[in-house]
């Protein structure tokens, strides 16, 4: 059998029904319900940053701590999954009737059971555990979660004075704690056997001086008579390889790639020094994927300039009406696009909008789409799994097309049919045409009633070599 069970479960059955429970009540639930979580490590940072500001780190005589919860996924049984959930109901969703609960827990259920992988020639299906890749996974692995670290950790029955702060994101987390080493290793120990115990999930933890760093996510932090310190956190598994320079891709695509880094890097670390350390790193990294140096060089510069900045995007509606301008991504797009500020005070000014407020104005914006690659031209997925291409060698001549000169006589014996039999062998054809090249053709004798089809190839054109015939 596999040794893991992880499956993409973003266009399984299920699917449908999964994002709309999630988007409606699952989702908001779980905000509710497991308030210890952050969303990234931008949040992550802006945590560490309100520590920081609280003043309750004045020495370096704290420690801090990070934790793992071992293979999460594989190991979170239906029953506590479903345990956990009744409890951020009952806390959260009083109002809930029984048999709406059961019906939420009854499609949880059904996406759990839906997820299911072929190794080999066997087809295999999970006994437990949660599915890897799932919709609903990772909103029933936090509520799972925070219910466990509920009853080890923040009851307040089991709360020990010494735990002054924990974050976590799914199975990692990370806290400071306000005591000895001892009595933090002798908790910790403790919370991992009671978790091995009561609920079958093992954890791992390490433990440090607060003026050492800790790792939570991609951050590596410390708090140095108080200061905040990050720095980025890498691994030591980790290649450090992106995406080879030699790839066929727009060259934008690398400037992107090099600029996310380097911006990620510029969010995560807060001192310059430590900052300008990482990225020759994050340079010498590219170079080795065969990046040009100065491509490097200009990019890195040019997100070093920007300012740290933690706060979010705010997702504001835009009610004013928007025509898009569709466009095939290529030779022209930067130039169609600089027209477009042009093109909206034409607009504005023009007889039929002069007189209409601004916000009624429609506002022409570009949108681009994918140009047909290499993959598109030969391979059509789609159409051949639901058996809708036409796969038959076609006439060059359309239908009550007049050409000029002499008619193409290949096009009168051309067969349209998908298929070709011999003695009960049926093979399927390829697209194409008379005008097609690089061929293998057969031609079926309609007199002869076995061995009937004569199998021939060429360099030239088909209609060529039925000319030739």
């Amino acid at each position: 059998p596999p040794a893991r069970f992880v499956t993409d479960l973003s266009k399984g059955v299920t699917v449908r029904s999964d994002k709309f429970i999630v988007w409606k009540w699952l989702g908001p639930l779980t905000k509710n319900y497991a308030t210890d979580l952050v969303k990234d490590s931008t949040e992550a940072l802006l945590k560490l940053e309100e520590i920081e500001k609280s003043g309750i780190i004045t020495d370096n005589n704290l420690l801090s701590f990070n934790m793992d919860v071992v293979a999460l996924y594989d190991s979170l049984s239906h029953k506590l999954v479903m345990e956990a959930l009744d409890d951020a109901m009952d806390t959260y969703r009083p109002d809930w009737t029984p048999s709406f609960r059961k019906w939420i827990k009854d499609l949880l259920q059904l996406s759990f059971d839906s997820a299911v992988v072929k190794f080999g020639d066997d087809w295999y299906e999970t006994v437990d555990g949660v599915p890897t890749g799932g919709v609903k996974s990772v909103n029933a692995a936090n509520i799972t979660v925070f219910y466990v670290l509920k009853n080890l950790i923040y009851n307040q029955d089991v709360k020990p004075d010494q735990l002054m702060k924990l974050l976590r994101f799914v199975d990692d987390g990370t806290g400071i704690w306000n005591g000895s080493k001892e009595s933090l290793s002798d908790w910790l120990s403790n919370i991992r056997q009671t978790s091995v115990r009561k609920f079958k999930l093992d954890l791992t933890y390490e433990v440090n001086p607060i003026s050492e760093g800790t790792q939570f996510l991609d951050i590596l932090y410390k708090y140095d008579s108080g200061k905040l310190s990050t720095d980025i956190y890498r691994k030591p598994t980790d290649a450090n390889r992106f995406l080879e320079h030699s790839s066929f891709h727009p060259r934008h695509t690398f400037r992107s790639i090099v600029y996310s880094q380097a911006l990620r890097y510029r969010r995560i670390i807060n001192d310059d020094e430590t900052l300008t350390t990482r990225l020759k790193e994050l340079k010498g990294f590219f170079v080795q994927s065969s990046y040009p140096q100065d491509l490097v060089e200009e990019v890195i510069n040019e997100a070093r300039k920007k300012p740290r900045c933690l706060n979010y995007k705010s997702n504001k509606t835009i009610d004013k009406a928007m025509t898009p301008w569709i466009l095939t991504f290529g030779q022209g797009h930067e130039e169609s696009k600089a027209k477009l500020p042009e093109l909206n005070r034409i607009l504005e000014n023009s007889k039929s909008w002069k007189d209409e407020d601004k916000e009624n104005i429609p506002n022409v914006q570009l949108v681009t789409r994918r140009a047909p690659n290499i993959k598109d031209l030969l391979f059509k997925r789609k159409s051949i799994a639901l058996q809708t291409s036409t796969v038959g060698t076609m006439p060059c001549t359309k239908p009550n097309e007049i050409k000029k000169g002499r008619p193409c006589q290949c096009c009168k014996v051309v067969s349209k049919t998908s298929t070709v039999t011999n003695n009960n062998i049926t093979v399927k054809t390829a697209g194409g045409d008379c005008k097609s090249r690089n061929i293998i053709y057969a031609s079926t004798c309609k007199l002869c009633a076995k061995n009937n089809v004569y199998t021939g190839k060429s360099v030239t054109e088909l209609r060529t070599r039925v000319n030739g015939h």
